[in-house]
């Protein structure tokens, strides 16, 4: 399996794909740690943010005006954070998590940001089922 295939699996990818773009995925972090968040993920494998094409990061700015309106409409974030580590997972990506001052109720849940105001730990979260990734999904839209 390649790196490419592993990292797709491992966010599982084809199911919590949000939207698809020229050269970047938008898809929802199976383990989310606020309501909406999400990882931005190159379509080819990409182990280093330098090998990146000047049209794969002029189309990021389209994807991130795109992220952020979509959230914003959604579910009406306070801020938004981006994590770019790729310590674990070898190959360019984004976390997107949204922040929140206050809970947000979505599919019978309270959704709260347990961290507000502090840096977000995207290592905790809910891990969402195939329906809760799917309701939320629609209420973004694609």
């Amino acid at each position: 399996m390649t790196e490419l295939e592993k990292f797709r699996q491992k966010f599982r990818i084809p199911g919590f794909t949000i939207r698809e773009y020229q050269h970047w995925v938008w898809s929802l972090r199976p383990v989310h740690t606020t309501i909406g968040a999400g990882v931005i993920s190159a379509r080819r494998y990409v182990p280093h943010f330098s090998d990146m094409s000047a049209e794969e990061c002029a189309e990021l700015a389209t994807v991130i005006k795109d992220v952020e309106g979509k959230l914003k409409a959604a579910f009406s974030y306070d801020k938004i954070n981006y994590l770019m580590l790729m310590m674990v997972d070898p190959h360019v990506h984004f976390h997107v998590i949204p922040r929140y001052a206050g809970p947000r109720e979505f599919g019978g849940i309270t959704w709260t940001d347990e961290v507000w105001p502090k840096p977000p730990n995207s290592a905790v979260g809910r891990d969402l089922s195939e329906a809760e990734a799917k309701a939320i999904i629609g209420k973004i839209g694609r």
